[in-house]
């Protein structure tokens, strides 16, 4: 029997933080990999084992989006509030605390729909590409059949494309100022 999805999860993630602390030479051993990138079967065997690189955007089904709107802490005191008013016996209060509780998460309900279809066409629209060595020759390939083991290839202005194991640098900078506000890029 094979192991639960989250303990597989979490031995994968073992496996590449690893591989990041050692030697350029034990990372490539480690991800099986070599300078001049990986071959088309180690790649369909690597996208079998840890899948593609992509974002998972999906949460859940309408029942467990809207059970997080309703465990939200300012709904729940407000639910509260209309179940003590109910049985204080204020209808008027009980119903409008309710139905500000409806509106609230009715609202918030259409305007997340709204911007999920958004974020979608903007994904569709847009199409990232990264430069990788596979069987010694360097070739562009979509964001997400990036698999553990590439050898990605960094040019100036280039996006990295997920998290990397740095193997030979020249005049490195990486602007983080989009994830940590800082101004000046880190060496």
């Amino acid at each position: 029997m094979g192991k639960p999805a989250a303990m597989a999860a979490t031995d994968q993630e073992r496996v590449l933080l690893e591989a990041c602390s050692v030697s350029p030479e034990d990372c490539f051993a480690r991800l099986g990999s070599r300078e001049k990138g990986l071959t088309e079967e180690e790649i369909e065997e690597k996208r079998k084992e840890f899948g593609t690189n992509e974002v998972s955007t999906k949460q859940g089904g309408v029942l467990l989006r809207t059970y997080h709107r309703f465990a939200n802490p300012l709904v729940v005191q407000l639910l509260v509030i209309a179940v003590v008013s109910f049985i204080l016996g204020d209808l008027r209060s009980t119903i409008v605390v309710g139905g500000m509780v409806l509106i609230s998460v009715g609202l918030s309900s259409i305007q997340e729909e709204r911007s999920g279809r958004s974020v979608e066409k903007l994904q569709a629209m847009v199409r990232t590409t990264v430069n990788v060595m596979r069987d010694g020759k360097e070739s562009e390939i979509p964001l997400a059949q990036v698999v553990p083991g590439d050898v990605v290839v960094l040019d100036a202005g280039t996006l990295v494309p997920a998290d990397l194991r740095l193997t030979v640098t020249k005049d490195f900078f990486v602007s983080q100022s989009a994830l940590t506000g800082e101004s000046m890029p880190v060496e």
